[in-house]
């Protein structure tokens, strides 16, 4: 990782999923290069522990407990942002959840309508909101949505998880043509196989060492030869890409969804 380089001093940037793995990885990004944090998480302790890592880089960092699917809870999480930050020029929405993998003969709406209200849903009303804010005061914000390379190729068979990834590139397209007039662009990360505490939940679940079904699956995709580069990402490099996105050498670019996955997709 480039260091110092400071391309965020006298900048706002808020972060959902910042509590842990690549939200995280983000706010420290953008609080290594001097912006100023707003960390949204449902993981109260762990967004303690980000703020308390970014705070040490000498930057503001505040944090606000919000459950992403619940539009209430998003109303009043933006209210405290601006209530603390003058101004907001970057939104990166990372808080995401999957399906458990469930079949199609198993999926129940509940299901369904949990992974869509925090994958989808809950992004396009904090950016609704946000981008308000960017366009009413002449902010030429950036916005980046994580999303997934299986958006764009559904290899696991996942159902509601992928599909709304995929939704998730289709909704940052129409912002980012809705939002050009204001020159506010908006752009997603695709990240691929990366080494984040997901993986581990599973671990837990299946009574397997902590790494197993991670390491299971890169080295299936090593064999495969359809990981490239072979090995596991990690959380730093999607962060890296982000600040690229939000930083002036993007300028020209939006309404793209930039793969970050060793080679696993290539379009």
């Amino acid at each position: 990782m480039e260091k110092n380089l400071g391309r965020f001093k006298n900048k706002t940037a808020v972060i959902t999923g910042a509590g842990s793995g690549i939200g995280r990885s983000i706010a420290l990004r953008f609080a290594e290069e001097g912006a100023d944090v707003g960390l949204i998480d449902i993981n109260e302790q762990g967004l303690k522990e980000t703020a308390e890592m970014a705070q040490e880089m000498n930057v503001r960092a505040v944090s606000c407990s919000c459950d992403m699917s619940e539009i209430s809870d998003i109303n009043a999480t933006v209210k405290i942002i601006y209530k603390e930050f003058e101004k907001i020029d970057i939104l990166v929405n990372g808080a995401g959840i999957g399906d458990t993998n469930a079949g199609y003969d198993d999926l129940t709406p509940e299901i369904w309508d949990k992974v869509y209200s925090v994958n989808v849903k809950g992004p396009f009303f904090l950016i609704q909101e946000i981008a308000k804010h960017m366009a009413d005061n002449g902010i030429k914000g950036r916005i980046i949505n994580i999303s997934s390379v299986e958006g764009k190729t559904n290899r696991a068979g996942s159902l509601a998880y992928a599909s709304s990834k995929s939704a998730l590139i289709n909704l940052s397209q129409g912002l980012a043509i809705q939002l050009a007039p204001y020159e506010i662009t908006v752009n997603c990360v695709c990240p691929g196989l990366i080494n984040t505490p997901i993986w581990y939940r599973g671990d837990k679940s299946l009574d397997l060492p902590e790494g197993s079904t991670l390491k299971m699956v890169v080295d299936t995709s090593i064999d495969s030869r359809a990981l490239k580069i072979m090995r596991v990402g990690e959380p730093k490099e999607i962060a890296a890409a982000v600040a690229f996105l939000a930083s002036t050498d993007a300028n020209y670019m939006t309404g793209q969804a930039i793969n970050v996955c060793g080679g696993l997709e290539f379009h």
